[in-house]
């Protein structure tokens, strides 16, 4: 299985201009076509099954995941190997996303001012979890070498866990409590909680999330709000709103418009504009703007 993602962006990104916020080589309007192609490959040799998650980029393919599965009885399993970490309401693909972009603008590394934190979310870790789901309740335990792997300070002989417990609270209506934790051999450490809460009924979807960070002595926390409905089998929209504060660092409130247009069961096409305000506390406020037009084929 995979996708193809066709996509144009203009993206006026106003952060650069302001220390401490380090400018990207792009400079601080990017505008132009991308191209993003993933293939998964799934291998069955009941109980055991394995899956192979690769990107086709322009300079070379990469692997996202691979890992293995033991599937101890329906409802329990042990899973070994490179796999994404679980917590956080979006997926880590665009045919699992409700919009195109990602919904916090710097733990999700949107912004050209990093702040100088690492990747919070959608990161691939090595590791071995187990698993346990009976439709009704379930719960996720793993053990990893690090949950954040963009974070420079992570070296051999680190300790990362997280764990995730899930109820299906009436059908239709699903709530998630996580919680994680890093440490790395400097002293330095990573914590996270979060929870969200989603409800789904065929044509709405509503979801809430809400975060609590402590990322090297930095608090943050953020929360985001979105809605999807599905007008017809061809039109859809979704609104989405974001706000985060990192501490002594800066704060971003953001709302995102898309809409999507389904031709066929495999393509799809989508318009997005996303506006962010940022309120840095050691230097002058300013905006980004997003727009993104995409094409999205899935098989």
């Amino acid at each position: 299985r995979g996708y193809v993602d066709f996509m144009y962006k203009n993206v006026d990104d106003e952060g650069y201009e302001h220390p401490p916020a380090p400018p990207k080589p792009n400079g601080r309007h990017e505008k132009g076509f991308d191209t993003y192609a993933d293939v998964d490959f799934l291998f069955d040799f009941s109980p055991v099954t394995a899956e192979l998650h690769t990107e086709l980029q322009p300079s070379g393919v990469s692997l996202e995941q691979a890992f293995i599965r033991y599937n101890v009885n329906r409802d329990f399993s042990i899973s070994m190997g490179r796999q994404l970490t679980i917590l956080g309401f979006e997926g880590d693909e665009a045919p699992n996303l409700y919009q195109v972009s990602n919904a916090y603008l710097f733990g999700d590394g949107t912004s050209t001012a990093s702040l100088g934190i690492p990747s919070l979310r959608r990161n691939y870790v090595d590791g071995i979890r187990g698993n346990f789901n009976n439709g009704r309740f379930g719960f996720s335990l793993g053990l990893h070498n690090a949950l954040f792997p963009d974070d420079g300070s992570t070296k051999s002989g680190d300790v990362a866990v997280d764990l995730q417990a899930a109820i299906m609270i009436l059908p239709g209506l699903e709530g998630r409590l996580g919680y994680a934790h890093e440490s790395v051999s400097n002293s330095s450490e990573i914590e996270q909680f979060n929870a969200w809460l989603a409800y789904n009924d065929r044509a709405l979807t509503l979801a809430i999330e809400y975060d609590n960070w402590d990322i090297r002595d930095v608090d943050a926390w953020d929360i985001m709000l979105m809605g999807n409905y599905q007008f017809n089998d061809f039109f859809g929209l979704t609104l989405r709103y974001s706000h985060e504060d990192f501490d002594t660092k800066a704060e971003s409130d953001r709302i995102t418009l898309y809409t999507s247009f389904t031709v066929t069961d495999n393509l799809s096409l989508g318009l997005e504009y996303s506006h962010a305000s940022v309120d840095q506390h050691t230097g002058a406020d300013y905006d980004v703007d997003e727009f993104y037009a995409e094409s999205l084929l899935s098989f």
